[in-house]
């Protein structure tokens, strides 16, 4: 009588609480990735010049001036571009990693209990097998 309750008790747990902490804990972890890698704002930023580092047009025509504040400016956005972008794809990378971890623990987190008594009725096997030899 008291397995049974044991028993339900487990399955209730195993099925309906741990599964919503679980997806609670997974929910979480996909939180951390996306902000520790600040995604979204790599993606509005991407181009934006490297640490700010701008030239500043001065008044008046002078072909150097133009050259360099144009070399200066797309060299400062290149290089941000490339370190963001670097960011980015390692932040994606891990999150993605992170989704396709998370679903193969759900379904090794659903066949679980399925595993244990498989071992058990394995086990038991085994020792009546190599106890009639």
């Amino acid at each position: 009588m008291v397995f049974s309750y044991v028993v339900r008790d487990y399955f209730t747990w195993h099925y309906i609480r741990a599964w919503k902490e679980l997806f609670n804990v997974w929910l979480n972890l996909l939180w951390f990735v996306i902000h520790f890698f600040s995604i979204p704002e790599l993606f509005h930023s991407l181009f934006a010049p490297w640490k700010r580092i701008t030239e500043e047009r001065k008044q008046g025509f002078s072909f150097e001036d133009i050259v360099g504040y144009i070399i200066i400016n797309l060299l400062s956005r290149l290089l941000g571009a490339t370190f963001r972008f670097t960011i980015l794809i390692a932040g994606l990378t891990l999150l993605a990693t992170t989704i396709v971890v998370g679903a193969c623990v759900f379904v090794l987190w659903l066949f679980a209990p399925l595993v244990v008594i498989a071992s058990f009725v394995f086990g038991f096997s085994m020792l009546l097998s190599y106890s009639t030899i």
